[in-house]
């Protein structure tokens, strides 16, 4: 009984916990081991958005309809939330993952390995022994907090 109460008060929190959840009208996103929450309007995307080998594509998720063309530049409404993942070995340099506070920024990332170009912002972290990359696109500064909203759900499974 002692270890069922602390699991059922984690249980509360996550659900009445404030932002993007099921319960406030997003819905789950999950591969490759990983699962974010995603507002509504906000979806998965099987483009491919990078043709690098390591670090590969492991999830995309954008508010856009249609598709993204390859090395297309976005515009100021799209959002996208881009993880590219470092496999085989990694880099033991990689932070342990914290908070995703995006900075406005005036000059445009991407364009590598057909990724797109856009103004954003670039975190890497480290989960669970995983080693990443993430590249949140967003011009608007309400698309960028959903975005950021999306990266703090995170969820990674070890490798």
């Amino acid at each position: 009984m002692r270890r069922f109460v602390p699991a059922l008060c984690l249980v509360a929190a996550l659900v009445c916990a404030p932002g993007a959840s099921p319960a406030s009208g997003g819905h789950v996103i999950g591969v490759n081991g990983v699962r974010a929450i995603a507002p509504r309007g906000w979806h998965f995307t099987n483009e491919v958005f990078s043709t690098c080998v390591s670090p590969s594509q492991t999830m995309a998720i954008t508010n856009a309809r249609g598709l993204i063309p390859a090395g297309a530049r976005l515009s100021k409404h799209v959002g996208l939330v881009l993880l590219l993942e470092v496999r085989h070995g990694g880099s033991k340099g990689f932070p342990p993952r914290r908070t995703f506070r995006p900075v406005p920024s005036s000059s445009a990332m991407g364009g590598c390995c057909d990724m797109p170009e856009g103004r954003g912002a670039e975190f890497v972290f480290r989960d669970h022994g995983r080693d990443f990359y993430a590249f949140l696109y967003a011009r608007d500064p309400s698309v960028a907090r959903a975005a950021a909203a999306i990266l703090e759900t995170l969820q990674v499974e070890k490798d």
